[in-house]
C-alpha cells in the first residue's frame, strides 16, 4: 500500500493554510514555492479540495486559497476522500472473506485519518519545525 503524492500534497498544503491567520489568503503557486513543491501539481490538488468544499479559492486582487472552514473542523479523511474518493482501494468480491477482511481494514483506518485535523497536523508540524529550525547561541 502507498500514499499517493497527490494526498500528500494536498495535506502538506492544507497544513500550510492551516498555519495562516485565520481569513488570510494566499496563492496557491505561493503555497507551493514556500513548499519546495511543483506548483501546477499544487495547484490541481487545492482545485480539487475547493470542489470538495474543504478550500476557498478566489481570483483576483485579494484572491487566493484559505480554509473554507476552521482547520480543526477538517480531518484527514475527509481530505483522503476528496483527494482520493477513498481511504483504501480495496476489490470487491461478493462472499469473498477476503474483501470482508479488506473491508474491515478500510472501516479502521477510515476511523483513524477521521480521528486526525488538520490542526493537529499544523500543532505537530510547528513543533517539529521549530525543533529543526537552527540555533544560534552567542
Amino acid at each position: 500500500m502507498r500514499v499517493s503524492s497527490r494526498l500528500d500534497y494536498a495535506l502538506r498544503a492544507l497544513i500550510a493554510l492551516a498555519g495562516r491567520p485565520q481569513g488570510s489568503r494566499i496563492a496557491a503557486g505561493d503555497v507551493a514555492d514556500a513548499m519546495g513543491l511543483p506548483r501546477r501539481f499544487v495547484e490541481q490538488q487545492l482545485t480539487v479540495l475547493a470542489h470538495a468544499s474543504l478550500v476557498d479559492c478566489r481570483r483576483g486582487a485579494g484572491g487566493g486559497c484559505a480554509l473554507a472552514r476552521p482547520a480543526d473542523k477538517i480531518t484527514v479523511g475527509q481530505v483522503t476522500r476528496a483527494i482520493e474518493g477513498y481511504v483504501l482501494d480495496i476489490p470487491h468480491a461478493t462472499g469473498s472473506a477476503v474483501t470482508e477482511m479488506w473491508e474491515r481494514a478500510a472501516d479502521s483506518l477510515g476511523d483513524s485519518l477521521d480521528s486526525v485535523t488538520l490542526a493537529d497536523l499544523a500543532v505537530r508540524q510547528g513543533e517539529l519545525d521549530a525543533r529543526l529550525a537552527p540555533a544560534y547561541c552567542i
